[in-house]
């Protein structure tokens, strides 16, 4: 760290040239937030600013160093000019020594979100992207393909109008039109893929004036988390947990590192993805036989009884060999096992966005007994609930 005249040790002075108006960017600053508490403190400038908004540094700034969204050539010539270490954390630009790069696993959040749909029987998997004037390669339709290719699933990608593409916004409300008429003809079930929240809602809107079914005909997942567009919706909106705070911790110590004179890494240092946060959207089967997706919907709308398979069997009218059967069959596990996993899903959630305590969450999601909850949780997600829980809260950091 440097220091003052005095020998005093300088506070940093950083430049946060990031957009607020997303939950992503803000969970990133809240990692930088988390790294400069850390280290006594950082001076940072800030300003709100919107999705649209061109990032720039004022002029009379002067500080050591810059954590920015590089997507303006302008933003990159002025922080060239300033000559500091710069740590950029958007998909918009290539790793470069002079600008690395800290962000979310691009190819991982793309295999993830892809597998939530394969586990669940869909054969067809749809993908709408950025908008083509937005500056994202196909990284991340080339993940959601190697695994769509190496499971035989067909993947669907939706195809912009960019002569009708808005370049002032996302570009999907200028595509309404197109996107629903893709949506009618895509073959159902269906698990649609979406490169952010706001597209996923986008894609809700279309589905309900077009009197298609959501989760069960088009199911929804988010690249995107944003808690604020997942409550706007018809249907929360499942998503993923690309890390933010994570990104925006390693950044500002990237940062730090690079102030003190060591040179940056020759490799973008990637953030996996933490998980799914399974919501309403996504809550539905691509399975084709009819006694497993009915009994997968039993399983789904009752999780929260202390259901037994005895109970599917009563409610679908079937035996017991003939339900493990197709399970084996089409599944290639249990039903046992899916209603477990279907219950312990829905126990993440909740541990990660309420403070119900934890027997009552174990009531909640079906176990008679909090202990069988507890042990039951620890085989499955490799963790016991009340550490998962400090992990994996929003407010609280994971390094």
């Amino acid at each position: 760290m440097s220091t003052s005249l005095l020998g005093v040790p300088a506070r940093r002075s950083v430049a946060l040239v990031v957009q607020t108006a997303t939950e992503w960017s803000r969970e990133v600053l809240r990692g930088v937030a988390d790294y400069a508490g850390e280290q006594g403190g950082w001076d940072c400038f800030i300003e709100p600013h919107g999705f649209w908004e061109t990032l720039q540094l004022p002029r009379d700034w002067k500080g050591h160093g810059v954590i920015g969204r590089l997507t303006s050539p302008g933003l990159v010539r002025s922080i060239a000019r300033r000559k500091i270490p710069c740590v950029n954390v958007s998909w918009a630009r290539q790793h470069s020594r002079r600008y690395p790069n800290v962000v979310s696993d691009q190819r991982a959040c793309g295999h993830m979100a892809t597998q939530h749909f394969l586990d669940r029987g869909f054969r067809n998997i749809a993908y709408i992207g950025a908008a083509p004037h937005m500056p994202y390669g196909t990284e991340m339709e080339d993940a959601i393909r190697e695994k769509t290719d190496a499971d035989e699933a067909q993947l669907h990608v939706f195809a912009y109008d960019k002569e009708e593409t808005d370049p002032r916004e996302h570009g999907i409300r200028s595509n309404e039109h197109l996107l629903r008429q893709w949506l009618l003809e895509l073959p159902k079930p269906v698990g649609v893929i979406t490169w952010s929240a706001m597209v996923g809602r986008a894609v809700m809107t279309q589905c309900a004036n077009a009197t298609i079914e959501v989760p069960d005909d088009v199911a929804i997942l988010c690249i995107e988390d944003d808690a604020l567009m997942s409550a706007l919706a018809p249907v929360e909106l499942s998503s993923l947990d690309q890390g933010g705070r994570t990104v925006g911790y390693r950044a500002a110590e990237l940062l730090d590192r690079m102030i003190q004179g060591e040179p940056a890494p020759e490799q973008p240092i990637e953030i996996p993805p933490r998980g799914v946060l399974a919501r309403r959207s996504s809550d539905a089967t691509g399975f084709q036989d009819e006694v497993v997706a009915e009994a997968i919907k039993y399983i789904r709308e009752n999780a929260e009884q202390p259901i037994r398979i005895h109970d599917l069997e009563v409610a679908l009218n079937v035996s017991r060999r003939v339900l493990e059967n197709r399970f084996e069959r089409f599944v290639g596990r249990s039903p046992a096992v899916i209603l477990r996993r279907v219950r312990l899903e829905r126990a993440a959630v909740l541990l990660r966005d309420t403070e119900l305590a934890i027997p009552e969450i174990a009531y909640r999601c079906g176990f008679n007994h909090t202990e069988s909850f507890i042990r039951s949780f620890k085989r499955t997600m490799g963790d016991v609930p009340s550490h998962f829980r400090r992990q994996n809260r929003q407010d609280n950091y994971l390094r």
